[in-house]
């Protein structure tokens, strides 16, 4: 059976909406901002202009994308991960106008395509979120789950990144005050990128659902869940501290890797034992 065939030809109109609003996030800012500056500026205009825009790409978008087959298709691949790029153009267009051109857009230009950003990035995580919850359920189906466990970080994982959080977020501090001082706006950019980095990295200690089935290893939480075939690891190990399920090639300081605290897995054996049948234990 194939990875999508569980949902066959059928629609979702849920998944159909998130799809069209991420289309609406990234396409009209772009649509808004090219009327302004070759129409009117007129504020009045400019709101009709959005919000007829805004219904229409995210209507006639989501009709395409409530394809049940087509979430469970982006959920099983990384370019989904690329609905994020557009969003972050934005930023990263306005970063460059006050850093080359030594001024800042228009004001509805700049806050037109900040709104943008900022709505395409949320529309954007609900998309990929969406996918690999409709991925997982998909490959579920024909791959019960062996064992399951809800654990944090290690405990060393935990105070190292903790350290870091600290550091990001007093880096973030002071962008803002320099910006503030200073009166360099790309320092806000900075304040803007440190903050939701550190936020992001804290999040990672906190208690994931870890779960074992032939179809490959799920990890996440109720609400986001993901699957890694077990072809992307290369090996395991279950000690007193911590339970490891090494991603094969290149990881850094074992950033890629799964680690759980051993102290809160309820049967540290029976996971030992799933694991083993998909994978050999690190020497």
């Amino acid at each position: 059976m194939s990875e999508d065939s569980t949902y066959g030809d059928g629609t979702e109109g849920f998944f159909g909406f998130v799809v069209g609003l991420y289309a609406a996030a990234v396409a009209v800012p772009a649509v808004t901002i090219a009327f302004e500056l070759a129409a009117t500026p007129s504020p009045g205009t400019l709101f009709f202009v959005l919000l007829g825009s805004t219904v229409l790409v995210a209507y006639v978008v989501g009709l395409f994308g409530r394809r049940e087959s087509l979430a469970v298709r982006l959920g099983g691949t990384r370019s989904v991960w690329a609905a994020l790029v557009p969003p972050l153009g934005y930023l990263v267009a306005l970063f460059v106008s006050e850093v080359v051109r030594g001024e800042a857009p228009p004001g509805a230009v700049a806050g037109v395509a900040f709104a943008g950003a900022l709505a395409g990035l949320v529309a954007g995580l609900g998309l990929i979120v969406a996918s690999h919850n409709r991925y997982v359920k998909a490959r579920l189906a024909d791959a019960p789950v062996d064992v399951a466990f809800s654990a944090r970080a290690p405990k060393r994982d935990r105070t190292r990144i903790k350290w870091t959080v600290v550091a990001l977020f007093v880096g973030g501090v002071l962008c803002f005050v320099g910006e503030i001082l200073l009166h360099f706006d790309p320092l806000r950019w900075l304040f803007q990128l440190l903050v939701p980095m550190a936020a992001g990295l804290y999040g990672g200690t906190t208690e994931r659902e870890i779960r074992i089935s032939s179809a490959g290893l799920i990890a996440g939480s109720p609400a986001h869940k993901q699957l890694r075939p077990w072809s992307e690891f290369e090996s395991y190990d279950v000690a007193d501290d911590a339970v490891v399920v090494r991603r094969a090639g290149w990881s850094p300081w074992g950033l890629r890797d799964v680690r759980r605290d051993a102290s809160d897995v309820e049967d540290p054996e029976a996971v030992a034992d799933a694991l083993g049948r998909f994978l050999p234990r690190h020497e």
